[in-house]
Protein backbone atom coordinates (compact mmCIF):
# COMPACT_ATOMS: atom_id res chain seq x y z
CA UNK A 1 0.00 0.00 0.00
CA UNK A 2 1.31 3.46 -0.94
CA UNK A 3 2.18 5.81 1.88
CA UNK A 4 0.06 8.94 2.26
CA UNK A 5 3.32 10.91 2.59
CA UNK A 6 4.53 9.65 -0.79
CA UNK A 7 1.22 10.60 -2.35
CA UNK A 8 1.46 14.13 -0.93
CA UNK A 9 5.07 14.38 -2.11
CA UNK A 10 4.06 13.34 -5.64
CA UNK A 11 1.19 15.85 -5.72
CA UNK A 12 3.48 18.66 -4.56
CA UNK A 13 6.11 17.66 -7.11
CA UNK A 14 3.52 17.78 -9.91
CA UNK A 15 2.34 21.21 -8.76
CA UNK A 16 5.95 22.45 -8.56
CA UNK A 17 6.79 21.16 -12.06
CA UNK A 18 3.67 22.84 -13.45
CA UNK A 19 4.57 26.08 -11.65
CA UNK A 20 8.11 26.11 -13.09
CA UNK A 21 6.92 25.21 -16.59
CA UNK A 22 4.32 28.02 -16.60
CA UNK A 23 6.30 30.63 -14.66
CA UNK A 24 6.75 33.07 -17.55
CA UNK A 25 2.99 33.10 -18.17
CA UNK A 26 2.30 33.47 -14.46
CA UNK A 27 4.62 36.48 -14.23
CA UNK A 28 2.59 38.21 -16.91
CA UNK A 29 -0.58 37.82 -14.91
CA UNK A 30 0.45 37.59 -11.23
CA UNK A 31 3.69 39.61 -10.93
CA UNK A 32 4.24 40.63 -7.31
CA UNK A 33 1.64 38.20 -5.92
CA UNK A 34 1.52 34.88 -4.16
CA UNK A 35 -0.28 32.13 -6.06
CA UNK A 36 -1.88 28.90 -4.86
CA UNK A 37 -1.54 25.89 -7.17
CA UNK A 38 -3.85 22.91 -6.72
CA UNK A 39 -3.95 20.03 -9.19
CA UNK A 40 -1.68 21.95 -11.59
CA UNK A 41 -3.83 25.07 -11.83
CA UNK A 42 -3.99 28.44 -10.09
CA UNK A 43 -6.88 28.40 -7.64
CA UNK A 44 -6.24 31.74 -5.91
CA UNK A 45 -3.78 34.63 -5.68
CA UNK A 46 -3.13 37.64 -3.49
CA UNK A 47 -0.44 40.19 -2.65
CA UNK A 48 -0.87 39.26 1.01
CA UNK A 49 0.33 35.76 1.92
CA UNK A 50 -1.76 35.55 5.11
CA UNK A 51 -5.03 36.37 3.35
CA UNK A 52 -4.27 33.88 0.59
CA UNK A 53 -3.45 31.07 3.01
CA UNK A 54 -6.64 31.68 5.03
CA UNK A 55 -8.83 31.45 1.91
CA UNK A 56 -7.03 28.43 0.50
CA UNK A 57 -7.22 26.50 3.79
CA UNK A 58 -11.00 26.94 3.77
CA UNK A 59 -11.41 25.45 0.30
CA UNK A 60 -8.63 22.92 -0.34
CA UNK A 61 -6.58 20.26 1.45
CA UNK A 62 -3.66 22.53 2.30
CA UNK A 63 -1.04 19.75 2.21
CA UNK A 64 -1.81 19.38 -1.51
CA UNK A 65 -1.52 23.08 -2.39
CA UNK A 66 1.68 24.77 -3.50
CA UNK A 67 1.92 28.43 -2.50
CA UNK A 68 4.72 30.50 -3.99
CA UNK A 69 5.61 34.07 -4.92
CA UNK A 70 5.67 35.22 -8.57
CA UNK A 71 7.97 38.06 -9.59
CA UNK A 72 9.75 39.41 -12.65
CA UNK A 73 12.63 40.34 -10.36
CA UNK A 74 15.11 37.75 -9.19
CA UNK A 75 14.89 37.05 -5.48
CA UNK A 76 18.21 37.39 -3.67
CA UNK A 77 18.66 35.62 -0.36
CA UNK A 78 21.20 37.02 2.06
CA UNK A 79 22.52 34.42 4.46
Amino acid sequence: MRSEYLTIFDVQEQNWEWFKKNYSKLVGKFDGEYVAVFERRIVDHDEDLGRLVRRVREKFPFDRVLVDFVSREKVVLVL
